[in-house]
């Protein structure tokens, strides 16, 4: 797998692009000297790869998952470039993917994903 190391572009050099909203406006969005991809600027944040290998430890529990299918799971969530580029994907294509990913190994038709995987960050108690 090669994954890009994402030279960012001046803020000079920033490009208009339109947004994922409602309303398609444009914004100044920045993007790599590398290989061209855009950066994601929507609240639709990708996770680090740690974070649904987290994930994937507290459903294993739920899912009764053996060491093999935890670590078979493991190393398909390793080796999908989805997983490790948080320049330009997207929140929502790796939970995705995740649940694809663990479909293929186990039934997950008892499983809501929506109430076990929050992508937003959950506001801490004032």
């Amino acid at each position: 797998m090669i994954i890009c190391s994402h030279q960012i572009c001046s803020k000079e050099k920033s490009i208009w692009f339109p947004t994922k909203d409602l309303y398609s406006s444009v914004e100044k969005h920045l993007y790599c000297t590398n290989c061209g991809v855009i950066q994601n600027i929507t609240e639709d944040r990708p996770k680090a790869v740690g974070y649904w290998m987290n994930k994937l430890g507290s459903l294993s529990v739920e899912l009764g998952l053996t060491q093999c299918q935890k670590r078979l799971i493991a190393k398909d969530i390793e080796m999908n470039s989805y997983f490790h580029d948080t320049f330009s994907s997207y929140g929502s294509s790796q939970k995705k993917m995740f649940i694809h990913i663990i479909s293929s190994y186990c039934d997950t038709s008892r499983i809501d994903f929506d109430a076990v995987i929050s992508l937003k960050q959950q506001s801490s108690p004032s």
